[in-house]
């Protein structure tokens, strides 16, 4: 969804192939490292707005990135100004928020759960329109007052293009029960993830709603491709 519309020449047209089904979805978490005088997304921007520039936010991954996107459409709600440090991978980043080198970034909630349980990350918020099971405590970014600030990683099924309406729905059927299972849901939890089994058409429109979203959003921000 990000790649397309920043890399003109991407070899593969989403929208073209075949929509099976959404299997699961999950938010990113916005946290700070834990000496830092923020606790909520509130003080990030009040701290931000008299410090202009002196936060330090990191992502991995490039401009392509889910991590990268959150940050930047932090930035266009908010208006505050972060110096952002870019890395290859959120492994390091983590390492340098650890280690108290940055100040805050986004990251996956399968990676950032143990950190915050354990005390070792400050939880801001969560980028899903509803709060996660795995930190239930931790608002998600509109209860902070950012509308319509959603941003969520999730694991989809495709097929071939033209492939026939009925096989898409078998498919699609077929996922649905082996997401339903008590132990596959348990395992979502743990992750941070929720099973979704969406229809094909309904996952078929989300698609193309969320490619124009992040479309503008890059334009808008004026990321370019690495």
């Amino acid at each position: 969804m990000v790649t397309q519309p920043l890399h003109p020449d991407y070899p593969y047209d989403l929208r073209a192939m075949t929509p099976i089904t959404e299997v699961s979805r999950g938010p990113l978490i916005l946290v700070a490292r834990k000496d830092l005088p923020i606790r909520n997304v509130a003080d990030l921007i009040d701290y931000a707005t008299r410090n202009p520039g002196k936060l330090t936010f990191g992502s991995g991954g490039g401009s392509g990135s889910s991590l990268y996107l959150a940050t930047e459409l932090l930035r266009l709600k908010t208006g505050i100004k972060l110096q952002h440090v870019p890395y290859r991978g959120a492994a390091a980043a983590l390492n340098d928020l650890l280690g108290a080198h940055i100040d805050l970034m986004f990251d996956a909630m399968p990676v950032m759960v143990e950190q915050a349980k354990a005390g070792k990350v400050t939880p801001l918020a969560v980028t899903s329109l509803k709060r996660s099971p795995a930190l239930p405590e931790v608002p998600t970014m509109v209860e902070s007052g950012l509308r319509d600030f959603e941003v969520v990683q999730y694991f989809a099924l495709f097929a071939p293009p033209h492939t026939p309406p009925a096989i898409a729905q078998r498919l699609r059927d077929e996922v649905a029960k082996a997401i339903a299972a008590p132990d596959v849901i348990a395992q979502f939890d743990k992750q941070g993830m929720a099973p979704v089994g969406s229809q094909p058409a309904q996952f078929g429109e989300y698609l193309k709603a969320e490619i124009d979203r992040w479309a503008k959003v890059i334009k808008k921000a004026g990321i370019k491709p690495e």
